[in-house]
């Protein structure tokens, strides 16, 4: 706690500062930002927490009206390429995700190079240099708090819940 002070102090904030979180209604973000704002307040943090409605929400972070942000964001294809390209490139601002409103020329130039590249072994270590970059960059902070529980019948066979968190359903059978 003391390092966490003394880094604000060098940063110019010796008494602190004030900062808003904003966030949709989802439960889970609102534990995970008043968790943020116990531990903030420590090291004299006075994290203000507010929450909306989800479209309203998006709404304010596709405008970059936020100051800080608890979102999400899955994976649908499994691909590097969706998280990199929507979250990351600088031509994704606003509503296809990059809410953060990160720009990184260099990132850009790699996430270009990743979705061109067929070679998967070249693909995999483009795509690593630029999470390399944007974690140095800290063009957000990631973080995992939701689980997925699907409870099926006996006879129900082939439903998978697969890496990204989506519960897959395209070769379920019933005997």
């Amino acid at each position: 706690m003391n390092k966490a002070k003394q880094l604000l102090a060098e940063a110019g904030y010796p008494n602190g500062l004030k900062a808003t979180v904003y966030l949709n209604d989802n439960k889970q973000r609102i534990n995970v930002a008043e968790v943020l704002q116990s531990q903030l307040k420590g090291i004299g943090i006075d994290l203000q927490v507010k929450v909306m409605e989800f479209g309203a929400y998006l709404d304010a972070a596709a405008k970059a009206q936020t100051e800080m942000f608890i979102s999400g964001w899955g994976n649908a294809t499994g691909d590097a390429d969706y998280n990199q390209y929507n979250l990351f490139h600088s031509s994704s601002h606003g509503v296809p995700g990059n809410h953060s409103f990160y720009n990184n020329k260099e990132v850009d130039k790699l996430i270009e190079s990743g979705r061109k590249e067929a070679d998967p072994e070249k693909r995999k270590q483009i795509y690593e240099k630029a999470q390399e970059i944007e974690i140095n960059d800290v063009a957000l902070l990631p973080f995992r708090s939701s689980e997925n529980l699907a409870a099926i019948a006996k006879n129900v066979t082939g439903l998978w819940i697969s890496p990204s968190g989506y519960v897959e359903i395209n070769e379920v059978t019933m005997k």
